[in-house]
């Protein structure tokens, strides 16, 4: 309080002190770049139209087009259909950031809202020269962000697909697709007969949740494995064709859907700005896409995953039953499948093993009638032999081991009547370690022709070769070894 009078040097003699300006909202504002609020702007000017979200989000993509920016954001931004208008000014400065780097090759971890953005934004062609060159960038950016979340990946592959179609791109661009690669699968199946074995093989297990590739039989008896599931699938076919309504693939896959309606770029921010009115997109005989009037539909087949356990069913009957007649070691729970599928299976085992016995008895009738010859040059290669081992050095003579004589009985007799004397003799020097060569030798016998001789006798017992040979020593298989043991036995 002054009183009346005072000098002014009182007043004049207070200090004054620094102090803030408070800052309007207009000059708070000024620290957000300008196009920002003029990409708002936009929203008002479009908001009366129909779609006009989508509309919005083009609109105020291109206009931000080539905007780069340089901010920390640090923060999170959360919304099921984002776009720039449900971000606040810090997010789309985080956004516009992020985006900036991706686009210079430094793809980070995200909120997956930013993620979502920055796709739809290729899906509408903001930011692309050509839609190739959008193609492009979309299957990168789903390859390279794919790896740090995988929740795009669901999204990408369907609009990846898509945007082929939208665009009218070459078809060879979806090679790689899923869905590309089981229509192949199925249009293979619907034309067998002008496939080979293996490309019938493959299109199956594709398409199956058993995996048959990773069994071990399979990778045992590949081809064996391909023939019977190439010719089980030939036989059901001609059968289904000739006894049924429906054909066997229809059983497996349905029927060919067409005209089912379609929503292009499902779950997507997307303005449909090509408005095509008649076009067909064919991507092969049972997948094309059509848009009449705006509207879309597609025609297809419908998968089912119980319709696809229906073929993995049939491929491990097929393993199973495999195994069994072929006495494989280790057996296999058999599916449940319909007589039918079993008697078929079965048969073109059969077959196969048929087929597998008498290449074999013909490669030893072969070798038999050049017989006389190479027992000569056999006796006469012994005979210098013979000669010119050193006399000082010859040891005492090993009598090979001898079969012991079968049992008494009818299943020891026919036990007995599968091999003669020389070739249980020879037998049970392999399965012993007897000198295998000697007791060929003294008998004027060649081991390959002993060899030959008893897997054709063994193998409907056992439905394989039971004796390997490298050129260098016959070898009782592994897995055979201890039934062969006991046979001789008897």
């Amino acid at each position: 309080m002054y009183e009346e009078g005072a000098s002014g040097d009182a007043v004049t003699s207070r200090v004054y002190r620094d102090e803030p300006i408070p800052r309007t909202a207009a000059l708070l504002a000024g620290a957000t770049p300008p196009e920002y609020r003029e990409m708002r702007k936009l929203a008002r000017s479009y908001s009366i139209y129909e779609n006009s979200e989508a509309i919005i989000f083009y609109k105020q993509g291109k206009f931000m087009e080539e905007f780069e920016d340089d901010f920390d954001f640090g923060g999170e931004f959360v919304r099921y259909f984002p776009t720039y208008q449900a971000m606040n000014d810090r997010q789309l400065r985080g956004y516009f950031s992020w985006r900036t780097r991706v686009r210079r090759g430094i793809v980070e971890k995200t909120s997956l809202s930013f993620a979502f953005v920055y796709l739809y934004e290729l899906l509408n062609q903001i930011g692309t020269g050509t839609p190739e060159e959008g193609f492009r960038r979309l299957k990168s950016f789903h390859e390279a962000y794919g790896q740090i979340d995988s929740a795009i990946n669901r999204y990408a592959r369907l609009w990846l697909r898509d945007y082929v179609v939208y665009y009218n791109l070459d078809r060879s661009l979806l090679d790689g697709c899923p869905d590309a690669e089981a229509d192949r699968a199925i249009l293979t199946l619907m034309n067998y007969g002008s496939h080979s074995t293996d490309e019938v093989f493959a299109a199956l297990v594709s398409l199956s949740p058993y995996r048959l590739e990773n069994s071990g039989f399979f990778k045992q008896y590949p081809d064996d494995v391909k023939t019977v599931v190439a010719g089980v699938f030939a036989s059901l076919s001609e059968y289904y064709g000739k006894n049924r309504r429906n054909s066997l693939c229809e059983k497996f896959f349905g029927k060919l859907q067409t005209g089912t309606s379609y929503n292009m770029f499902r779950s997507a921010v997307f303005f449909d700005r090509i408005r095509r009115r008649e076009y067909v997109y064919e991507i092969n005989d049972i997948y094309r896409y059509r848009c009449s009037g705006g509207g879309w539909s597609c025609d297809r087949f419908l998968r089912y995953k119980d319709k696809l356990r229906q073929i993995g069913a049939l491929l491990k009957s097929i393993d199973a039953l495999m195994r069994l007649q072929y006495g494989f070691k280790s057996a296999l729970k058999e599916e449940k499948t319909t007589r039918l599928f079993q008697s078929i299976i079965n048969a073109e085992i059969g077959k196969l093993l048929e087929a597998k016995r008498k290449s074999a008895r013909s490669e030893i009738t072969l070798d038999l009638s050049r017989l006389p010859r190479i027992r000569e040059a056999a006796l006469a290669t012994q005979n210098r032999l013979i000669v010119e081992e050193p006399e000082e050095a010859a040891g005492p003579a090993v009598a090979p081991p001898s079969a012991p004589p079968p049992e008494t009985g009818p299943a020891a007799a026919e036990e007995a009547a599968l091999l003669p004397d020389a070739e249980y003799g020879f037998l049970g020097c392999l399965l012993d370690g007897g000198d295998w060569g000697t007791f060929a030798r003294e008998r004027s016998l060649l081991p390959s022709i002993l060899v030959d001789s008893i897997n054709e006798k063994l193998f409907d017992r056992f439905g394989d070769t039971v004796i390997g040979y490298d050129a260098e020593k016959p070898e009782v298989i592994e897995d055979y070894r201890e039934e062969l043991r006991g046979m001789i036995r008897k």
